[in-house]
């Protein structure tokens, strides 16, 4: 347990007004020739309260007692010492009415107007304590599970980038020893394509807009070296777009639908992209029309690291579901929270 926050312990004061008070009625008894039972009791259960809350003050504000027990041991002493001043004043101004009383009378009332003033503040600052503390662990807890994370996700966006770059950057040179007109608009393609998608590529998670135009981007560049037998196709309404996915998530997708399915089937070969909302969950589907399931499909490093980045930032609640089709090819299915940056 942490050390008391004195900032926030406001409800409790140092008791000044009954320390005047007391000094009050210890003058007025010094220079009055009147001595009567209920000034003696006042005094007596005065300066009794005062020292018991002086002693609450110094345990809760003493940045030295750290522990839970050293306070109450602190308290405990301010209660006896309150106790044997209280007794002490009245013996030492009013000799005469001390013997009035019954030996047990005046210590229990002192003891019971203490309990009943010091000791609810006493407990009410301690529970607050441990309130504090326990946030204050929690929230150490969540920011320390927030950094592994963080860290975890800047080491897998690590990983996809060159995966990434390589696989594009494979593709130009791929069309260079073919055509080298189109090899040099493909290059200029890509630049533009690179120079908008690099910034993002460090974020943790992008618009789907923004990961579905630069799909659509890099679809485009691939089709240059494939021709008119490689068609493709992006939908996805307006609102769906505004929501966000990790960066190169479907790019991710659409380079294994390509190097699996697309590059080895011969003749006719297309990919559809297709995103919707269905009660706050976001769902994107890449299908192809290419050789469909081989035993190398999914081991590569996009499909994986996807599975990963999706379980690190959403848990349970995102998937990705891979599946044959009847007509071949496969389905790649993303499976997400609907979330927007007005959300977040």
């Amino acid at each position: 347990m942490t050390g008391p926050d004195n900032g926030s312990l406001t409800s409790v004061s140092w008791p000044r007004l009954p320390a005047i008070a007391v000094l009050g009625l210890v003058a007025f008894a010094s220079f009055s020739g009147k001595h009567s039972a209920w000034l003696a009791d006042c005094l007596a259960i005065l300066l009794g309260y005062t020292l018991a809350q002086a002693g609450l003050c110094l345990s809760q504000k003493t940045a030295w007692f750290k522990h839970a027990s050293q306070r109450w041991a602190i308290l405990a002493l301010s209660v006896v010492l309150a106790l044997f001043a209280g007794l002490r004043v009245e013996a030492v101004f009013w000799p005469a009415l001390t013997t009035g009383h019954a030996s047990w009378l005046l210590p229990a009332i002192l003891l019971a107007f203490i309990l009943a003033t010091v000791l609810p503040a006493a407990i009410d600052l301690e529970i607050r304590q441990r309130t504090q503390a326990s946030l204050a662990a929690e929230a150490s807890k969540h920011k320390i599970e927030r950094q592994m994370l963080e860290a975890k996700l800047a080491a897998l966006q690590g990983q996809i980038e060159p995966h990434f770059l390589f696989n594009t950057l494979a593709n130009t040179r791929a069309l260079i020893h073919q055509d080298a007109n189109q090899a040099e608009q493909m290059l200029n393609h890509l630049i533009a394509y690179l120079r908008a998608a690099m910034p993002d590529m460090r974020l943790t998670t992008t618009t789907l807009g923004q990961e579905l135009d630069r799909a659509a981007a890099y679809l485009q560049i691939f089709q240059i070296r494939l021709g008119s037998r490689f068609q493709f196709s992006v939908q996805a309404d307006k609102d769906v777009r505004a929501c966000l996915i990790p960066p190169l998530a479907i790019m991710s997708l659409v380079e294994n639908a390509i190097k699996h399915g697309i590059e080895p089937q011969p003749g006719e070969v297309r990919i559809d992209i297709h995103a919707r909302c269905e009660g706050g969950t976001l769902h994107v589907a890449v299908r192809d029309n290419g050789r469909g399931f081989q035993n190398e499909l999914g081991s590569g490093v996009g499909l994986l690291n996807v599975q990963e980045r999706l379980l690190a930032l959403f848990g349970e609640q995102a998937e990705l579901r891979l599946s044959p089709r009847q007509t071949g090819g496969v389905d790649a299915e993303l499976i997400l929270p609907a979330r927007t940056r007005a959300q977040t």
